[in-house]
């Protein structure tokens, strides 16, 4: 979400410099919109890093359940 809103947020202005032929306005407008898709891609990898590891951790305490049930059965 970080990476969309930091996109299309500063086209707006970038899209008024490049119709005023502010090509300096429309350069530093799409460096912020670039940096913050960066930033976006770089929030959500960090996220779904931890989602996996969280669900391995989650798997293995399902497996280990599993097996004292098993266990305790018979």
């Amino acid at each position: 979400m970080l990476g969309l809103m930091g996109t299309l947020i500063p086209l707006g202005p970038a899209l008024m410099g490049l119709s005023t032929g502010n090509i300096q306005q429309l350069s530093a407008n799409l460096v912020i919109a670039f940096s913050t898709i960066v930033l976006g891609l770089l929030a959500g990898s960090v996220a779904y890093c931890i989602l996996l590891i969280k669900t391995k951790w989650y798997l293995q305490d399902l497996s280990d359940i599993e097996y004292v049930v098993e266990v305790l059965k018979g």
